[in-house]
C-alpha cells in the first residue's frame, strides 16, 4: 500500500504540530479505518533508512541492494518495527478501558515511526559519506531518538488521556517492543 501525498502532508502537519505543542495537531491525521490501514503504508517512507542501513552494513564501496541475508535482515527488521505496537496495544487499551483510542494511537505511532526512521537516516548518511565521525553520528542519532520519544509521549498523553508518567511508560514500552522485534528479526536472518 502506497502513501498518498495527502496522507504524507497531513501526517507531517500533525508531527510538526506536536513539536509546536499545538493542541489541534492530531486532528490532521486520518483516524478512519481507511486511515488506519494506510498508516501501515508509511513503511515506504523508511526507504532512505533502509538504504543507509544497507550501505553502512556493506561498506560505502558496495552496492547497497543485493539479494542476500543482509538485505533480508534489514528489510525484515524494518517491517517488524511496524507490527508489535499495534498487536500489544489491543490488550493494553482494553485493560485501560480505552478501546476507542486504538485506531488513533496506531495511526500516530506508525507515522511517527516512519518519520523517526527517515530522520535517523540523516546521521547514518553523514557517516556513510564521511561527513561525520561514528561518535558524532551516534550523538546526532541519539538526539533524534530523544525528540522522537518526546513526540510519542506527547501523542500518547493526548490520545490516551494519560498523565505524563503513565504516557512515558507507554512510550518506553512501545520503544522497547519496536527495538526488540526489529533487532530480533535482524538477528534471525
Amino acid at each position: 500500500m502506497f502513501v498518498s501525498a495527502d496522507d504524507l502532508v497531513r501526517s507531517l502537519r500533525a508531527t510538526l504540530g506536536l513539536i509546536g505543542r499545538r493542541p489541534d495537531a492530531l486532528r490532521h491525521l486520518d483516524v478512519s479505518e481507511r486511515g488506519f490501514w494506510r498508516s501501515f503504508g508509511a513503511v515506504w517512507l523508511t526507504a532512505p533508512a533502509a538504504t543507509v542501513a544497507l550501505t553502512l552494513e556493506r561498506g560505502t564501496g558496495a552496492a547497497p541492494f543485493q539479494l542476500d541475508h543482509v538485505t533480508a535482515a534489514v528489510l525484515i527488521g524494518l517491517a517488524a518495527a511496524f507490527l508489535p505496537v499495534p498487536l500489544a496495544m489491543v490488550g493494553l487499551l482494553r485493560r485501560l478501558d480505552r478501546p476507542y483510542a486504538y485506531v488513533p494511537f496506531v495511526v500516530v505511532t506508525n507515522w511517527l515511526l516512519a518519520a523517526g526512521l527517515a530522520a535517523l537516516a540523516l546521521p547514518g548518511c553523514l557517516l556513510a559519506l564521511g561527513l561525520a565521525t561514528p561518535g558524532l553520528a551516534a550523538l546526532e542519532a541519539g538526539a533524534f531518538a530523544v525528540v522522537l520519544l518526546w513526540l510519542h509521549g506527547r501523542a500518547a498523553r493526548a490520545i490516551l488521556g494519560l498523565p505524563g508518567p503513565a504516557a512515558a511508560l507507554v512510550t518506553l514500552a512501545c520503544f522497547g517492543l519496536i527495538v526488540g522485534c526489529a533487532g530480533g528479526a535482524h538477528a534471525l536472518v
